[in-house]
């Protein structure tokens, strides 16, 4: 849920506060009401409209206080100016301003002299006009909503670095103390091999469990006496325990593990945590996704979570492998680290999993194990990557829409993968040609213009390509 405070301004004279003080309160429950509609926001509404020097002093400590992730700043009258500067500069999270459409009251003259003296001041804060009711002014508040709870959510945040650079990929490459400057997020280094020692230890009925729910679930399991076995594929749950423990016990918010090449080349290959832990659910029931990052891509990882985190959705990790000319489409696959519910976007997981089959690992990788394979249902996706040059950071987003093929399609690429048809607006070659990255992410519906908003919030520039 974002968290959203609610402060309301008005005029400094007390006799001409007292006239407008109903008007002001009507309006501060319309944007109450309007907002509890949308299902993901909890109000913290101020108890005093502030009308004094001292009203703005308290009610915005208050609500700093209250830890919201937002503030809306209702200015429906010529509310004094400095009232709004002054709460405003007592908060740590992004702030709107919102004024109603009423013009027997100036309320739009209020909000632009409150946003302009908060702006002059070198405070962020966001305006709308508009009715709250009206669908144009509510998608705009929803938006910035999301985006700001992107902002507030990240700080404090600690990414779990599991192993280091993969395979000599220096743009997955991490930067802790940019990381913390500019998100607010700390870094924990672990070695993978931790995975490994720690997976000795799972109890054995766990595993069994896990054994019994996905051969009832999954669509099949390839068993090839080789590479994947059951006793392969015990190995891979406990290294998911493993893993799952390692998140509860150093509290870490989101994760990237190396896996290529000491995992994958001489234990076993971690597609099935990857694939489970970025899920909303597991074998022991309905879960929050936690994003697990293939490769250690650090970046990637900060782009998944960013995007769970305005969309409220799993989100998904794949490399660009192929460009289709004659269906018009991409194929985006990776070993494994693409959460199972794409498979079908149902809240009931055997309904996606029964499209989901578990494969022996590729020749390539040493190891043993499976991959996760499946092939993404259709509809809206919004993709894109956090990407950076000279230490400045660039969100590159565009739009897609899965395709669905049969799984004949898989064998133009890899077919014991996972995979994405991305039919994309943008021209292709000029997609490859400005995307700065192998791996690329991506969430379900259309979320644009939340991230725009989020780079706007960080400094950041944000490249649509359309």
């Amino acid at each position: 849920m974002i968290k959203v405070a609610v402060i309301s301004v008005s005029d400094g004279r007390q006799r001409v506060h007292e006239g407008l003080a109903p008007y002001v309160n009507e309006c501060a429950a319309r944007i109450k009401a309007a907002l509890a509609t949308a299902g993901e926001v909890e109000i913290i509404q101020a108890d005093t409209i502030i009308h004094d020097n001292a009203t703005a002093k308290s009610v915005g400590l208050a609500i700093s206080a209250a830890q919201p992730d937002a503030v809306i700043i209702n200015v429906p009258v010529f509310a004094f100016p400095n009232f709004s500067l002054i709460a405003a500069s007592l908060q740590q999270v992004p702030c709107l301003a919102i004024a109603p459409v009423n013009g027997m009251l100036p309320g739009l003259g209020g909000l632009q002299a409150a946003v302009n003296a908060i702006r002059q001041c070198g405070y962020q804060c966001d305006k709308v006009w508009g009715n709250i009711e009206d669908a144009a002014t509510f998608t705009k508040v929803m938006q910035f909503l999301r985006a700001a709870y992107a902002v507030t959510a990240l700080k404090g945040q600690v990414y779990g670095l599991i192993g280091g650079r993969s395979i000599g990929m220096a743009s997955g490459a991490c930067n802790p103390d940019a990381w913390i400057k500019l998100f607010g997020v700390d870094t924990e280094h672990i070695d993978q091999l931790e995975i490994i020692r720690r997976a000795e230890y799972v109890e054995a009925h766990k595993v069994a469990a896990a054994m019994e729910w996905l051969t009832e679930k999954m669509g099949s399991i390839r068993y090839d006496g080789d590479k994947f076995t059951p006793e392969s594929l015990s190995m891979q749950i406990r290294c998911y325990y493993a893993t799952k423990e390692l998140i509860a016990e150093r509290k870490l918010s989101f994760i990237g593990v190396k896996c290529h090449y000491e995992l994958s080349e001489y234990y076993f290959t971690q597609c099935l945590a990857a694939a489970f832990c970025n899920d909303p659910y597991d074998w022991d029931g309905p879960k929050e996704p936690v994003v697990y990052s293939c490769e250690a891509d650090s970046d990637g990882a900060l782009t998944m979570q960013i995007m769970k985190l305005i969309s409220g959705k799993p989100a998904l990790f794949f490399d660009f492998r192929h460009y289709d000319e004659n269906e018009g489409v991409f194929a985006f696959c990776n070993c494994g680290a693409m959460a199972t519910w794409y498979a079908g976007r149902n809240d009931d997981p055997a309904e996606n999993l029964r499209q989901v089959n578990l494969c022996p690992i590729i020749p390539k990788y040493g190891g043993q194990g499976c991959h996760v394979q499946y092939i993404a249902k259709e509809g809206a996706m919004t993709l894109g990557r956090l990407t950076r040059q000279l230490g400045q950071y660039k969100f590159t987003v565009f739009k897609g829409n899965f395709r669905q093929f049969s799984e004949e399609k898989l064998t133009e690429t890899c077919p014991v993968w996972p995979h994405g048809f991305v039919e994309v607006q943008a021209d292709p070659y000029q997609l490859i040609d400005r995307y700065d990255n192998n791996h690329i992410h991506g969430v379900y519906g259309d979320y644009i213009a939340e991230i725009q908003k989020f780079c706007v919030l960080k400094s950041i520039e944000c490249e649509v390509i359309v």
